[in-house]
């Protein structure tokens, strides 16, 4: 089955996590991602520790790539490169901003050699304004975006969510932005220039809570177990049960009734018939949840909750997404054949295509294997090659 990207080429100067997850993305659509690594290697190799193996980060983030190796500081790696732009569609850069133009990569420089380039940037804080040079790494989109100032209960300092959200959230609004420079370039021909920070997606991801904010002028409080403009209005959060936990969603009067009758609680759905009386009654309600969910077990609570149209779902560890048949059967993990590892279980894509499960196009690249590869296209021969890596241009 045909890719959506099939044809598309990505000259990718990402490194770390929020870009290059953005182009991972672009490959598992069916692009040709030419990851540029300095002659040492891209640091996401490590993945923070000191190993001769592929680490997880590096597998999650640059899956279904291509390598190259180029020493863009010396004129001929940034000749090298320059060719290379003026063959692709897509150019994606995450360094701090000012850093492409200085090696003479430039949105300015590859247009002249591409007039149709999608030129992709992702920054911390945006291209504009004092702080635009500044750098940040996934805490810092956080911190600055308010997540982390509603996050966790009351008495708790400010919380970062338990997973790389700042970096994940830009990546995939990276890729939005790219998939959009590509349709304007279909209709008009010429190129775009696109950027998306850490902080703009965090603000992004919420414009609910921040619009509340906004138009209300009322702090919302911390999430504690649910949310914090929910929660306070009716029951929207997790509970423990005699064997995990567990969380409840969406329950509105006919099913707040029936989640009351499963539970043997019908003297709560007769004391608070509405919304009002329920937002009034929110710590009753959820002591006596409380109470109650704890004497059975998850599978008992969540096969009434099927039976009954409640919304809900058991809180997993990584271990049970990992053992989920709903997670295999929609792709959303996938199985990816490693020439070091063998195979290994990763995190596939969340999208499908004629309702068919997007297969990783496959492992994260060995450094520069496709180096000679692409030099050879440019026009370069076995002793010209043999130079530049003498060199240490490659």
């Amino acid at each position: 089955m045909a890719r959506p990207l099939d044809g598309i080429r990505v000259l990718d100067f990402t490194w770390a996590q929020q870009g290059p997850y953005a182009t991972v993305l672009l490959s598992d659509m069916g692009a040709e991602i030419i990851k540029v690594e300095g002659r040492e290697g891209e640091r996401g190799r490590a993945g923070g520790v000191s190993t001769p193996q592929p680490v997880p980060y590096f597998v999650a983030h640059d899956r279904g790539k291509r390598s190259i190796t180029l020493d863009v500081r010396r004129p001929e790696g940034r000749t090298i490169a320059l060719e290379l732009a003026a063959r692709v569609d897509i150019v994606v850069s995450n360094m701090r901003p000012g850093v492409m133009q200085r090696l003479g990569l430039g949105y300015d420089a590859v247009r002249a050699v591409n007039r149709r380039v999608v030129y992709a940037s992702a920054s911390a804080f945006g291209p504009l304004g004092g702080q635009a040079k500044r750098p940040g790494l996934d805490i810092v989109g956080q911190a600055m975006g308010g997540i982390m100032a509603v996050t966790g209960p009351e008495d708790a300092p400010p919380m970062p969510a338990g997973a790389a959200i700042a970096d994940q959230v830009g990546a995939i609004y990276l890729c939005t932005g790219i998939l959009a420079a590509l349709v304007k370039r279909e209709r008009t021909g010429e190129g775009e220039e696109v950027d998306v920070s850490l902080y703009g997606s965090q603000i992004a991801l919420q414009s609910w809570e921040l619009d509340t904010a906004s138009m209300l002028g009322a702090a919302s409080g911390r999430a504690g177990q649910g949310h914090p403009l929910i929660s306070p209005r009716g029951v929207w959060r997790s509970f423990e049960t005699a064997d995990g936990y567990l969380v409840v969603g969406g329950v509105n009067t006919p099913r707040f009734k029936r989640l009351c009758a499963l539970a043997g609680l019908d003297q709560l759905a007769e004391q608070h018939p509405d919304d009002a009386s329920r937002a009034a009654g929110v710590p009753q309600i959820v002591a006596a949840f409380e109470s109650r969910f704890r004497e059975e077990t998850t599978a008992h609570w969540l096969a009434l909750f099927v039976a009954h149209d409640i919304i809900g779902a058991p809180v997993q560890s990584y271990a049970d997404v990992l053992d989920d048949p709903q997670a295999w059967v929609n792709g959303y993990l996938a199985e990816l054949p490693h020439p070091v590892l063998g195979t290994i279980r990763v995190a596939g894509s969340p999208i499908q295509f004629g309702r068919t499960p997007t297969v990783p196009q496959g492992p994260p690249p060995e450094l520069g294997d496709h180096t000679e590869r692409y030099l050879a296209e440019l026009g370069y021969d076995w002793e010209a090659i043999a130079r530049l890596r003498a060199d240490e241009v490659i």
